[in-house]
């Protein structure tokens, strides 16, 4: 399990630390922050990112799952306050799979 904070996007522009998928992984909060996920696998990926709290009907805030497909990129954006934990602050990560899935962490 690691915990990655956003790197931010200057003017300058960004070489982001690419990160691999892998059990456990957390997100800091902050403003605008997206994540690059790219499947270099066989195989579509699913990415489940955990929701917590309830909606305002008093139903429970489901998790997000997004398919990553094969050979491709996809920018998810993370700046939703039902995605953080209270017990610890963080945004979960729970990947389908991590061989030959990676990410970067990112502040727009």
């Amino acid at each position: 399990m690691a915990t990655y904070s956003a790197q931010a996007i200057t003017t300058d522009g960004l070489v982001a630390t690419v990160r691999n998928a892998a059990s456990g992984d957390k997100i800091t909060p902050d403003n605008n922050v997206i994540i690059r996920v790219t499947n270099a696998s066989g195989s579509d990926v699913d990415l489940t990112i955990s929701a917590y709290g309830t909606t305002r009907y008093g139903g429970a805030n489901q998790a997000k799952v997004i398919t990553i497909a094969t050979a491709t990129t996809r920018v998810i954006p993370l700046s939703f306050p039902e995605y953080i934990n209270p017990a610890d602050n963080l945004i979960s990560l729970a990947w389908e799979t991590t061989p030959s899935v990676t990410y970067t962490v990112e502040r727009i």
